[in-house]
């Protein structure tokens, strides 16, 4: 069966299974820290790319998820140590105290399902973690709940990578 995809590109992803973790750790990162950065999609073209390689997709999704967590992470602790003095210091408008408080309340009464759910949200996704951090919601629920958000997402996303790789075949064996 012929590949859809260049041989170079199959024959990189196979060379070094550092360099593919590597690739989808950093892209999630980026991703996180850079919302305009596509690393969505650098994920799902990576994961289809496995499909003709002899790693397995859940490794790829392994990698994703702890470079998304990771970015997840930094961004909780710059809203935990920068966000609140943000607000105190500004105390006006859309950043005053008050706000803080409502911030606050809102994420003890509905934090993990923002947190999981943030995830699928583009716009929302990288504003989630700094937005706990600034509430002061927990760390060790923030670190779980974005834990599966992330790990969720990266499933769907390997779901739909497999999916596709398996139309592409029928279509070439076709």
């Amino acid at each position: 069966m012929e590949h859809a995809f260049p041989d170079w590109l199959s024959h990189w992803a196979v060379q070094s299974i550092w360099w593919t973790f590597g690739f989808f750790f950093i892209a999630s990162v980026t991703e996180m820290l850079f919302p305009p950065f596509p690393g969505d999609a650098v994920l799902f073209l990576g994961l289809i790319t496995l499909q003709t390689s002899e790693i397995p997709v859940a490794r790829g999704v392994i990698a994703a998820t702890l470079g998304g967590l990771a970015g997840f992470a930094l961004l909780f602790w710059f809203g935990r140590s920068k966000g609140r003095a943000f607000f105190l210091k500004r105390n006006q408008g859309v950043f005053s105290v008050e706000r803080l408080h409502k911030v606050e309340a809102w994420f003890r009464k509905w934090g993990a399902l923002v947190i999981i759910f943030g995830r699928f949200l583009a716009g929302v996704r990288s504003a989630v973690p700094i937005v706990a951090g600034v509430g002061d919601y927990p760390v060790s629920r923030t670190m779980i709940f974005g834990g599966i958000s992330v790990l969720l997402w990266n499933i769907l996303l390997a779901v739909f990578a497999v999916a596709i790789w398996f139309a592409i075949s029928v279509i070439i064996i076709v």
